[in-house]
């Protein structure tokens, strides 16, 4: 068995390939990461060389890319037409790009020495996406996928552009340029 087909063959009764690739990736995922970044907080708050000055401020990275994941869980597992099944490929567009979202959003803030957010605001809509997804309330799951992945596309190329922005603004530069603005 070569190609893509292998994706598709039962390795044992009826477990596939794709599902072990799964649960390698979630089985290290809870076993290796997620304690070792709760142990290297833990350290550094023993340490007291953590950059914020409470446990609540150091967990609070985490509380975003929890809930994504946690949102994006529910739509699949009670997704009334099978989501992932059906639009597997803009499925993971959607969500690998809102988890880029919050993501670069951690790395700005890290990098300026500011506060991170709570609560990223791309989830708050996408809490009203899954609702009506899940409750059946919209008719055409497909299509609601569709557009929230335009929306989650647009909404991380803005951001990306508007931190270019601001970026140069601040060094006084043009941005992709080798050339310094003139200062007249």
């Amino acid at each position: 068995m070569v190609g893509v087909e292998t994706w598709y063959e039962p390795i044992w009764w009826n477990f596939h390939y794709r599902d072990l690739f799964t649960f390698m990736i979630l089985g290290c995922s809870f076993t290796v990461t997620l304690p070792m970044s709760l142990y290297n907080v833990f350290k550094a708050s023993r340490n007291n060389t953590l950059k914020h000055s409470s446990m609540y401020e150091a967990f609070l990275p985490f509380l975003s890319p929890v809930l994504l994941c946690l949102l994006s869980s529910v739509w699949v597992i009670f997704s009334p037409s099978g989501i992932l099944q059906q639009q597997p490929r803009v499925f993971y567009l959607m969500v690998g790009t809102a988890f880029a979202n919050v993501t670069c959003k951690l790395i700005v803030c890290q990098m300026s020495n500011t506060r991170c957010q709570p609560l990223s605001w791309l989830l708050v809509p996408m809490a009203t996406v899954v609702l009506l997804a899940v409750t059946g309330l919209v008719a055409n799951e497909t299509l609601l996928i569709y557009v929230w992945t335009a929306i989650v596309i647009l909404t991380h190329i803005h951001y990306g552009v508007s931190v270019v922005k601001q970026l140069s603004d601040h060094f006084n530069i043009f941005a992709f340029s080798l050339m310094k603005p003139s200062t007249d």
